[in-house]
């Protein structure tokens, strides 16, 4: 493909402009610190960012034009997301019926051009602008976005190549040295803009991670992860030394991993951070687990359970002891699930415990305890200590090891109601794990009363989507036959719009199974049968599985049949009639 960098190199030698020996100094600067090869020329002094606008627009055929003196339409702006329009330089102009005229840094982008033809439906008319007109013009019609206002804070720094306040060959400077650095302003605000930016986002999670020469940082929204800036890598250990302070770690230790937690109030609205802190290749990697006191649902009738497993998970919540078991991947609402149930359980008469690692979700009238591995205080120590406080609810943050199943089987079998969450992916592969663990199948039918099983699939954008018919052929082959009655159906498909980022999806519902541990179940299990055949057990006395609660959904148009593929498996028979 013909590169700005030839055109501009065949430009620079033709007209003289500058010596090849001089293009030679500047291509080898290109090759050993990376970077556009305008700005090295720029930076070197051999052409002023004027001169090359102008050159480029000259041999190009393309009319410069300076986009600060413009007067924008926000409606135009608005139809390139932000993230777009940094990540390629460019900042559209106007809009005349079909085609849009489109100012750019690098007006051979053709991945840019052909970007934003596809994001727009319109004919792009590009036209060259300077990179830094076309970047303040982003700040200024941008205002309010993620990447803006971090590059305006970075922009008040002065000079970020200055401001490696940390040298690597340096980490083990003096933990004085270190705190007045983290107190400096600019610091403070740049790291409190991303987490603020990642609350408003609705973000579960932010990524703060070193790479070779930058610092990117990521947030993952409903389930998926989207890179929303990329900063200097000297502000690397600055950010991370702030959120350190914070969270009461160690800013001294740099080769250990730390976990801590931050309280903060964001808009008026009380947020916890989960910090995880972890030595990589390129310096410490940085993980902030968002917990949102005020969005937090723990109403079990709005978790988007169908009636079905509503009405067993009420019932066997209900029980004066046993276990509850929740199951699912990391991030899947296992733990908003537990306290959802202990919510709808909890009362006056109840004396409820939790031991967690982490404590996510602060509730008043129950005791709650943080697991601290490095004194001893493992889940284990503390249930034993837990159980001498005589409590009628036990809730165990997760279950890893056999000792901690154990006693948590234990406790069940002695009056005590314990919920709890396990890492494996379907309620009857849960019953599996658990024996592998080294439980006895008659222990295991004794006090595990019920497994749920969850995923969060992405809700379909209700501003975009658009419809679809799914043939009887398909939807047959999907297992959809029986619910449909071998007919064609109407379903939604994401389409992309602003409003959701151009992902077709807005929101998350669960989608959820239940196996509850009937005579029949128990009986499986006390003859060790496998997990297909406990799961066949459990649809054959009610259960509805996790796809076919996620086919309802969709049928109901809350999500697409894409969305339901990528996050279930499929069940091994047919839907039920």
């Amino acid at each position: 493909m013909f590169s700005l960098k030839d055109r501009l190199k065949e430009i620079l030698i033709q007209d003289n402009i500058i010596k090849q020996e001089d293009l030679d100094k500047a291509l080898a600067d290109q090759k050993e610190n990376g970077g556009e090869l305008s700005k090295i020329l720029v930076k070197l002094g051999l052409i002023s960012e004027d001169n090359l606008t102008l050159l480029l627009s000259r041999g190009l055929g393309m009319p410069p034009i300076d986009v600060t003196r413009l007067k924008i339409d926000p409606e135009v702006v608005k139809m390139i997301p932000q993230e777009v329009a940094v990540n390629y330089k460019i900042i559209p102009v106007s809009r005349i019926g079909d085609s849009l005229t489109l100012a750019m840094a690098d007006p051979l982008n053709i991945f840019a051009i052909d970007n934003v033809k596809a994001l727009t439906g319109l004919a792009i008319n590009p036209i060259i602008g300077r990179t830094k007109d076309i970047m303040q013009a982003i700040e200024t019609y941008y205002t309010g976005d993620t990447t803006t206002q971090f590059s305006k804070i970075i922009k008040d720094m002065v000079d970020t190549e200055n401001l490696e306040l940390i040298k690597e060959t340096n980490l083990d400077m003096a933990r004085d040295d270190i705190e007045h650095l983290t107190q400096d302003a600019p610091i403070i605000k740049l790291t409190d803009a991303i987490i603020k930016q990642a609350v408003n986002a609705k973000a579960s999670d932010i990524f703060i991670e070193p790479m070779e020469k930058t610092l990117r940082i990521r947030y993952r929204v409903d389930g998926m992860i989207r890179e929303m800036d990329r900063m200097a890598r000297s502000l690397h250990v600055s950010i991370v030394s702030r959120i350190k302070v914070i969270a009461n770690l160690d800013i001294s230790e740099h080769r250990l991993p730390q976990d801590g937690r931050i309280k903060l109030l964001i808009s008026g609205k009380e947020v916890d951070l989960r910090v995880s802190i972890l030595p990589a290749a390129y310096g410490e990697n940085v993980v902030l687990r968002i917990l949102d006191k005020t969005s937090a649902m723990l109403d079990i009738l709005k978790l988007g359970f169908n009636d079905s497993t509503m009405e067993d998970l009420k019932k066997v919540s209900m029980r004066p002891h046993g276990m509850i078991l929740a199951c699912g991947p990391t991030g899947c609402g296992k733990t908003t699930t537990l306290y959802s149930i202990l919510k709808y359980i909890d009362s006056p008469e109840k004396n409820i415990i939790t031991v967690e690692d982490p404590v996510e979700y602060q509730m008043k009238g129950i005791s709650q305890v943080n697991v601290r591995t490095e004194v001893g205080l493992t889940f284990s120590a503390s249930l034993r200590s837990i159980l001498r406080q005589d409590p009628d609810i036990i809730l165990i943050g997760e279950i890893r090891d056999f000792e901690t199943l154990d006693i948590a089987v234990k406790a069940a079998l002695t009056g005590h109601l314990v919920l709890s969450s396990l890492h494996t992916t379907t309620a009857a592969g849960s019953v599996v794990r658990m024996m592998n663990m080294g439980l006895e199948p008659f222990l295991l039918c004794s006090s595990v009363l019920a497994i749920v099983s969850q995923r969060l699939l992405r809700k379909v954008c209700t501003v975009c989507k658009e419809s679809y018919t799914l043939s009887a052929e398909a939807a047959k082959k999907l297992g959809l036959g029986k619910i449909v009655h071998d007919k064609e159906i109407s379903l939604f498909r994401a389409k992309g719009c602003k409003q959701c980022f151009n992902s077709g999806y807005s929101g998350r519902v669960g989608i959820s199974e239940i196996l509850v541990l009937t005579p029949k179940v128990r009986d499986l299990i006390m003859a060790r049968g496998g997990e297909f055949r406990i799961k066949e057990a459990g649809r054959s006395e009610g259960m509805v599985t996790m796809r076919e609660d996620g086919f309802q959904k969709m049928l109901a148009g809350v999500t697409t049949l894409e969305e339901i593929l990528r996050i279930t498996a499929p069940d091994d028979i047919g839907i039920k009639g």
